[in-house]
């Protein structure tokens, strides 16, 4: 086994009070309190309201960025709105082309001008789906169908390197993973654990899955190499019907279910979730989309609310936390 000193090249310091300078992943011991420190970088930042959604509706995907975002699908309890593509512009909302097959519990990638739409449960025939369209700024058009229809299910990527996990059409939730190449689906590493409604963020290569309902909900962390996935960080709150925005080593997660983390913002670092500022409005199966510092979370129950909020992240701050045995 490695020791710490062959790992970091120094031993760790014995100090009788903590450093007021130490830079982030420092570790030293407190004589004083006999404890094992360390120095982490805690994001700040506030949600704040955005321009409401024409059509409020749950069960909806994103793609895009906080200035330039898209929402397409979803619909329940109104499943005729599952066709419908709303683009945001950073302060408002406006009508975009229809999606071809009406859908909600999707998923989606990419951005307002080259988004991916996958998955999802039909409307009205019923089912699991496995059509995949792509937008183009003005209008969807049909792509290659994933292997294995489900609905709420996770997205990452883009169009052309999109990435498929978890999910479900029955019972027990799926564990499978699929890569796009703009043309075709194919076989990825499965997660070690199969879940559905489920966050997820990240790129094709360098994907994050977290929560979901396994059953029961989970606070499971995984991370994606293009291979196979690993374990991460648990979050702070255990839920399903949560969404997420950014990359693998900057994600956020917010919103979900049961009641009491519908407003529970976190923020992932590559280790370990951080709890944030609270949403104004709690709910589950919302959209998502942006970046860990300048993410955008719009619709979701319970209900249809049209409710749009950004998150802005205020950088970094140190912040001294104590080692504690599990």
């Amino acid at each position: 086994m490695s020791t710490y000193t062959q790992i970091f090249g120094g031993k760790v310091n014995a100090l009788s009070s903590d450093p007021s300078d130490s830079p982030q992943g420092q570790v030293w011991f407190n004589t004083t309190s006999l404890t094992m420190k360390y120095t982490s970088a805690v994001l700040g930042g506030a949600w704040a309201s955005g321009g409401n959604l024409g059509n409020g509706r749950n069960d909806l995907a994103g793609a895009g960025t906080q200035t330039v975002g898209l929402a397409f699908g979803g619909g329940t309890p109104i499943p005729t709105l599952g066709i419908l593509t709303e683009e945001y512009d950073g302060t408002s909302w406006t009508a975009g082309g229809n999606l071809g097959t009406a859908r909600y519990e999707l998923a989606g990638c990419g951005t307002q001008t080259t988004a991916a739409a996958f998955g999802g449960y039909n409307f009205p025939l019923g089912g699991a789906l496995a059509a995949t369209e792509e937008y183009n700024g003005t209008s969807w058009t049909s792509g290659g169908n994933l292997t294995t229809a489900r609905f709420v299910l996770a997205g990452a990527g883009t169009q052309t390197t999109a990435l498929a996990f978890g999910g479900a059409s029955a019972s027990p939730p799926f564990n499978q993973t699929e890569e796009y190449d703009g043309t075709s689906w194919t076989s990825g590493g499965n997660l070690g654990t199969g879940r559905s409604a489920l966050g997820g963020a990240g790129l094709q290569t360098s994907a994050l899955a977290f929560g979901g309902f396994i059953p029961p909900f989970s606070a499971a962390t995984e991370e994606y190499d293009g291979t196979s996935w690993t374990s991460g960080g648990s979050l702070n709150s255990t839920r399903r019907a949560l969404t997420g925005a950014g990359l693998q080593t900057s994600a956020l997660a917010f919103g979900g279910t049961p009641s009491d983390v519908r407003t529970a913002t976190e923020a992932y670092n590559g280790t370990s979730w951080t709890n944030k500022s609270v949403m104004s409005t709690g709910r589950f199966y919302m959209g998502g989309c942006g970046t860990q510092t300048s993410a955008l979370a719009f619709g979701g129950g319970p209900g249809t609310p049209t409710a749009t909020e950004e998150f802005t992240g205020t950088g970094f701050t140190r912040v001294t936390k104590t080692i504690t045995a599990t």
